[in-house]
């Protein structure tokens, strides 16, 4: 990596960090720099200024798994005018699970995320919904034809329940071992591999998607 793409780097990553641990309005420029090592000047540089920056930060995550999203539901459709909504939320699941379970420093994004709801920043909002828009219209559209009579407004709660339970049940799976159980159960039973935990996961809220009809 060249020296200006490491400082870039660099840059989003103190920010992120820091944005996580004091949420955006209260990390100054001069934080991310000294955090990024480097000099007064750089997010003027690389990104022409704070709010840009922190616009990047989210982006640079969020992004890429949306793409990967619909590039599944893109193929989905193109193989088969109409796919059942378990392949539909395979799509949209599966790249956000396999980036939970990949990414480095998953915790910092994950409570970055929640400051960003907290946080009476507009900019911040008004990006969320636009980057977000795409996806949700075109998967929205895609369970719908998969479970005819269901509203979007059907489709709401079940969709936001769907994030909480799949963030919950990732923290779950991944400290399985070192997480305490209700006696009597038989833990060997509950064990699963990545693969066997989307399967669940895609199973659970397609049951919820179809008891909101």
């Amino acid at each position: 990596m060249d020296t200006l793409s490491s400082t870039r780097t660099n840059l989003l990553d103190a920010a992120e960090r820091l944005f996580a641990e004091k949420g955006v309005e209260a990390t100054s420029v001069r934080d991310i720099t000294k955090a990024a090592n480097a000099n007064q000047g750089a997010i003027n540089y690389h990104f022409q200024s704070k709010d840009k920056l922190v616009l990047e930060v989210f982006a640079r995550r969020i992004k890429p798994v949306m793409g990967q999203s619909i590039a599944m539901l893109d193929a989905l459709e193109a193989a088969r005018k109409k796919p059942s909504l378990e392949a539909v939320l395979g799509a949209l699941i599966r790249p956000m699970v396999e980036d939970e379970l990949n990414r480095e420093r998953k915790d910092e994004f994950k409570r970055l995320i929640s400051r960003s709801f907290q946080e009476p920043n507009a900019e911040i909002k008004v990006f969320m919904a636009k980057t977000f828009g795409e996806m949700i219209l075109r998967f929205d559209a895609a369970i719908m034809r998969a479970v005819p009579g269901l509203s979007r407004e059907g489709l709401f709660w079940p969709m936001h329940f769907m994030m909480g339970g799949m963030q919950h049940g990732l923290e779950r799976w991944a400290r399985f071992d070192s997480m305490p159980f209700p006696p009597g159960l038989d833990v060997e039973k509950l064990r699963t591999d990545r693969e066997g935990f989307l399967q669940k996961l895609v199973t659970f809220v397609a049951a919820g998607i179809r008891a909101s009809i």
